[in-house]
């Protein structure tokens, strides 16, 4: 058998024919064994490779018929690949060094699935292959430690040399260095395009600010590069007008430095000493995935990062789950309250001073205690740590809107959408406004933000349940049936007159005393 891992994926018979199976997710699996230790993996690490959005049953069928395709692709070579109810393995193993070729271009390069945890893999893989290049002046040869913090590097070009474009240039370092501080055990620097890196370290990813001023509007060019071969992860560019404060308040700033964060998130996924990091990342996703199985792979995810810097944040978002868990699937046990509340107060004491932290600890304390002068003193703690954080704007709204400030609150939310522009889940944030403007009595405006965390993620419940009680509220029946349909999809013994219980997760209406007026409507 001989390989082709460069380019197109190819495998050749002994005859030198082409027994490349054709299907994407095969061509998947076949590379994940040959590139994995001893070419062996169990079925669960396969199945969440290339099917971690299915159900366990689902991924189960789909690899069943995913090994089937191989074996009859591969002819008379099937016979090495082989398979129990654990695992999946190559036998004889296949050789695959003279596979590699850089030459023949990007590894792998036809089998880009899309699968947050394959994509994963395959760029930490990317990563490793990759050949070395010119970046930035650093002091000395560049070596990543094994016992060093791994560093991203903001790097400023200014081309125009003007004090606006300079400071233009800060702030939005200062922004991008504020996200990356929050995300994970990251020594975040910041370069102007003269300066020197005294480190023995190569960074683990860089964030290229280059900005023109010109007389009316600001251009600035943003990319996210991987090291060693400066592989452009993810570019941007925004046009800023004189109004620097467009700088904190635009959300296309703010998208722009989202974007940037969560594009050196997935550069470094595979870097040494990030693994907790990259496990973090990957269970938020999750979290807001707001389906059994996602929350369950999340917990596990966050179970393998409670050690080193990092175990605040994994703690306190372990925490969250129990919330979700509580809040979505009403699974409010007892025990799994004190685990919330257990596992807040365990990140509060190993992150006391970590906006995340502070903010998950807040909606935690508010939703499971009730004690809303401790959740909303955690909330501002967290908006003293970074003012511009969505996750502490969306703490302290929930808290306002509890204290009856609504016009306060719905500016919070306002202010929380926007900072949270670009982030994969920012649907959440648009129903955080939609309930701050329920609190007003705007029912069109409620609606309409509803309808935009749907149209986002079809299958977030809380938007369809919102959706579904004010199409109620505002005298639209046939709205209420249709998004009542989709909700039904996901909760199966769903039907109109549940949002009237006390225990059905639309705690706004009934604070404000929604329901009430909803009970004659559904009666």
């Amino acid at each position: 058998m001989r390989l082709q891992l460069n380019g197109p994926f190819r495998v050749f018979d002994d005859q030198g024919r082409d027994v490349t199976p054709k299907g994407i997710k095969e061509r998947g699996l076949l590379a994940l064994l040959l590139m994995s230790p001893g070419q062996r993996r169990t079925r669960a690490w396969m199945q969440d490779k290339l099917w971690s959005e299915r159900t366990p049953e689902q991924a189960s069928g789909s690899s069943r018929q995913a090994l089937s395709n191989v074996r009859k692709a591969l002819g008379d070579l099937g016979h090495r690949l082989h398979s129990d109810r654990s695992a999946i393995w190559l036998e004889p193993r296949i050789p695959i060094a003279d596979g590699f070729d850089p030459a023949m271009g990007e590894l792998l390069d036809d089998i880009n699935i899309e699968d947050p945890e394959f994509s994963d893999w395959l760029r930490s893989l990317r990563m490793q292959q990759a050949p070395p290049a010119p970046g930035p002046t650093f002091s000395t040869k560049q070596r990543l430690k094994q016992d060093h913090r791994p560093i991203a590097l903001i790097w400023r070009i200014d081309r125009s040399a003007t004090a606006r474009g300079a400071f233009i240039l800060r702030a939005l370092s200062q922004r991008i260095a504020t996200g990356l501080g929050l995300m994970g055990n990251l020594d975040v620097v910041e370069m102007d395009a003269d300066d020197r890196l005294v480190s023995d370290d190569e960074p683990a990813a860089r964030v290229e600010l280059e900005c023109l001023d010109d007389s009316d509007t600001a251009f600035v060019l943003i990319r996210v590069t991987g090291t060693p071969n400066r592989r452009i992860i993810w570019s941007g560019r925004l046009s800023l007008a004189p109004a620097l404060s467009d700088i904190w308040e635009s959300e296309g700033v703010a998208r722009a430095v989202n974007r940037a964060v969560q594009g050196v998130a997935d550069t470094v996924t595979g870097t040494p000493n990030l693994a907790a990091m990259a496990a973090i990342n990957r269970a938020i996703r999750r979290i807001y995935e707001f389906d059994r199985v996602g929350i369950s792979k999340a917990d596990d995810l966050l179970r393998g990062a409670m050690e080193g810097d990092l175990r605040g944040p994994a703690l306190a978002w372990r925490g969250f789950v129990r919330l979700t868990e509580a809040l979505e699937f009403r699974e409010a046990s007892a025990d799994k309250q004190t685990e919330a509340m257990d596992f807040v107060q365990e990140a509060l004491q190993a992150s006391p001073d970590h906006s995340v932290v502070l903010a998950l600890a807040s909606k935690v304390t508010l939703k499971l205690t009730g004690d809303l002068d401790q959740a909303h003193f955690l909330a501002g703690r967290a908006i003293a740590q970074a003012d511009d954080n969505p996750y502490a704007l969306d703490a302290l709204c929930q808290t306002l809107i509890l204290q009856g400030r609504h016009s306060q609150a719905y500016e919070v939310a306002d202010r929380a959408r926007r900072n949270a522009a670009g982030l994969p889940h920012s649907f959440s944030w648009d129903m955080l406004a939609c309930l701050a403007a329920v609190s007003l009595g705007r029912l069109d405006d409620s609606l309409e933000l509803a309808l935009s965390s749907y149209r986002k993620m079809p299958f977030y419940r809380p938007a369809l349940r919102y959706l579904t009680a004010l199409s109620c509220l505002a005298g639209k029946p046939d709205d209420a049936a249709h998004y009542a349909a989709q909700l039904r999809r996901l909760e199966p013994d769903f039907r109109l007159q549940i949002l009237l219980n006390d225990d059905y997760p639309v705690a706004t209406l009934r604070d404000l005393g929604l329901i009430e007026t909803l009970r004659p409507i559904l009666s």
